[in-house]
Formats: structure tokens, C-alpha cells, sequence
């Protein structure tokens, strides 16, 4: 029937949007990318983790740069997905990219805020202290810390009450 149809056709595009997703955030990086192509990734990876029962996710995105290079744009994303787990009832993503990348750091800002929202200790201890990874949660903030070691140095963390900010 017709609502059958809809329901697997949203299924589909929601896998379709993940696996875009993810191939962009862990594959090999590419060359540069306008920056609202990764925008627009971003956004339809929240939209299916959403649609999936994810609760309520929004995106606030700030950028400087009309393109990112290619592992600026995976870390963008691998940031993402860190600040997508610190939310278990939903909450607001915000990027924010600076024009220009400082010395020794990415220009990157990504900060959750939602209710119960927190950088649980698997992801701090990848993340934050280079730990080896638990389990696959750790071991996707351990590859994103391996990221942003390459601009210099390991990303920085604020807690905040229900959020945190993450900078690289």
C-alpha cells in the first residue's frame, strides 16, 4: 500500500544520507569542498538519525571559509558525530568555522547542547586523552582526536551544563 511504500522509501533515503555520511567522515579525505556541501551532509545525517528515533536534532552552522580542504571537512564531521553521541534525547549541533585557521589548530568550534547532554567518560577518554577506544563509540573519538592532532595538537573541551563545546 501507499504508506508501506513512503515508509521504506524514507527508510532508504535515511541509509542513503548515513552512508553518504559516514564514507565523507571516515574514508580517505578528499580534495577541497565548498563548505556548504558539508553542510548540507551534516544536515541530512542529523535529519536520519532523527527520523531513527535519535530525538530531536538542529544544526546551527557558522562558516568563514566558502571551501574546506579535505580533512578539514572530516574532522568537521567527525566532530559531528562525537557531538551527535554527547546528545541521547536530541538537542542543537553548532559548527562554528573560523575564516582562518589559527597556528596549531583547525579553526573548528562544535558544541552540543541538549537535555542530559554530556561528553560521556568512552568519548573523554578517547578524545580528550588519547586512550585506547572501549568500543566503537571510543574508537570513532579516538580516530576523530587523531584528526585533529594533525593541526597541531589534541582538541580542547568546555563542559557546560547540559553541553559542551569542542574546539580543534
Amino acid at each position: 500500500d501507499a504508506g508501506t511504500a513512503r515508509l521504506v522509501a524514507a527508510s532508504a533515503a535515511g541509509a542513503v544520507a548515513r552512508l553518504k555520511f559516514f564514507r565523507a567522515a571516515l574514508g580517505p579525505a578528499g580534495s577541497d569542498q565548498p563548505a556548504a556541501a558539508v553542510q548540507d551532509l551534516a544536515v541530512a545525517y542529523l535529519r536520519a538519525a532523527e527520523a531513527a528515533g535519535s530525538g530531536r536534532l538542529a544544526l546551527r552552522w557558522s562558516c568563514g571559509r566558502s571551501r574546506l580542504d579535505g580533512d578539514i571537512a572530516r574532522l568537521v564531521l567527525n566532530l559531528i558525530l562525537v557531538a551527535r553521541d554527547c546528545l541521547p534525547r536530541g538537542g542543537e549541533i553548532t559548527v562554528d568555522i573560523a575564516a582562518s585557521a589559527p597556528a596549531h589548530a583547525a579553526g573548528l568550534v562544535v558544541g552540543f547542547d541538549g537535555d542530559g547532554a554530556r561528553l560521556g567518560e568512552e568519548l573523554a577518554l578517547a578524545l580528550m586523552a588519547g586512550a585506547a577506544p572501549s568500543g566503537p563509540r571510543g574508537a570513532q573519538a579516538w580516530f576523530t582526536r587523531r584528526l585533529a592532532e594533525k593541526f597541531g595538537g589534541p582538541p580542547g573541551f568546555d563542559a557546560r551544563s547540559d553541553g559542551g563545546r569542542i574546539t580543534a
